[in-house]
């Protein structure tokens, strides 16, 4: 059996976060018993997250900085506190089905891979292409890695920059099972509402900080370079 962290990055999506909950109580116990939850909140001025008894370890931290497009280093502040070996990492608005924890808690994973999912989209469950930036891994395969390099932070289309590093450490195997994308049309705050997203500005500052990077020998992603609180 492998026990497992699922780790989400919350920004102002308190009716997602209600579903995620209900989702998790609604999983056999026999689920439950190898899940833990962390959710960081991205330092949401309007609608904090707050926590729920789910009947499963829940943690819930919240970054002190309100940064747009900051979830890279949400991500890093849940592995960091990840009480399990194992670790998925995925956005507020994918849902994971009961079928696809079943499978990832009844069998063994080599450490040595990377995992990504299929994906369907609700309400229809039809397919639809896979998620970048969701990922199984261990915790010591995400420091081999490097992690999310927080020096990007603010601009939006960091997940490129993650998987290029994976592809130099690791294999990536895609999985037949699914994470279920919630678009905005089935709850509303599924996921960013107050940020465009593919602005020029944000490709103009990544080229611009890749670039600077790029110039450091052996550059290695900065981490846990923001403050942040346990609330729960």
């Amino acid at each position: 059996m492998t026990d497992l962290t699922v780790i989400l990055a919350y920004y102002e999506n308190p009716g997602m976060l209600n579903e995620q909950f209900k989702t998790f109580r609604a999983l056999p116990q026999a689920i439950r018993d190898h899940l833990q939850l962390i959710v960081v909140d991205d330092g949401s001025p309007k609608h904090p997250a707050v926590a729920q008894k789910i009947g499963m370890p829940l943690q819930v931290y919240r970054v002190g900085v309100d940064i747009r497009w900051n979830q890279d280093a949400c991500r890093n502040i849940g592995v960091h506190h990840a009480m399990t070996e194992w670790v998925l990492m995925t956005d507020m608005d994918h849902l994971i089905p009961q079928a696809t924890l079943d499978r990832i808690v009844s069998r063994k994973w080599s450490g040595e891979k990377v995992y990504k999912f299929s994906r369907v989209t609700a309400p229809h469950m039809t397919h639809y292409k896979p998620h970048p930036n969701s990922w199984l891994m261990t915790r010591l395969m995400f420091n081999r890695i490097g992690g999310y390099d927080e020096r990007l932070a603010g601009w939006y289309g960091t997940d490129a920059d993650f998987r290029r590093q994976v592809e130099t450490i690791a294999q990536i195997i895609m999985l037949k099972e699914v994470l279920i994308r919630v678009p905005r049309e089935v709850i509303p705050d599924a996921s960013t509402t107050t940020y465009l997203r593919k602005q020029e500005e944000d490709r103009e500052n990544l080229k611009r900080l890749r670039k600077q990077i790029s110039k450091i020998p052996n550059a290695r992603p900065m981490t846990l370079t923001f403050p942040y609180t346990r609330i729960a």
